[in-house]
């Protein structure tokens, strides 16, 4: 069964169309020798990415993502086990946001305004992966 799993991160500097690219490169070959599927939005010097795929190369590779020294305030809003993965032909999808669409996404996933913490999260991640596709697929 495959796993998901969804966080938000600060960049510790705002990155330029070659860092990304650079970054999107790398993560793409990475993500195809792991099996890994997924999505990342970037926008308002932050990121917001889905990954899937075997469960420890998943929290594998988030481990090395939560000390990557590119990251800061790295905050968990999924992760666990789902029964089919939402982008299995992306590894890895990106689409850069206008800060004004950031903002728009990062208010719908608030930890405060959604109650993460304390609600199951099954309608939550539909709704969440739904929003990631309109945002890609635009």
């Amino acid at each position: 069964m495959p796993h998901h799993l969804v966080y938000l991160s600060h960049a510790t500097q705002p990155l330029t169309d070659a860092d990304l690219s650079a970054l999107l490169d790398q993560s793409r070959r990475n993500n195809a020798s792991l099996d890994l599927t997924g999505v990342l939005a970037y926008g308002n010097n932050q990121f917001l990415q889905v990954l899937e795929g075997d469960e420890q190369t998943v929290r594998t590779l988030y481990e090395l993502i939560r000390q990557d020294p590119r990251h800061r305030n790295v905050a968990t809003f999924a992760d666990k086990h789902i029964p089919e993965r939402a982008f299995p032909e992306w590894g890895m999808a990106f689409r850069p946001l206008a800060p004004e669409q950031f903002q728009q996404l990062l208010g719908y996933l608030s930890p405060t305004e959604l109650g993460f913490e304390q609600q199951e999260l099954s309608a939550v991640d539909g709704q969440l992966l739904q929003t990631l596709r309109g945002f890609v697929l635009g």
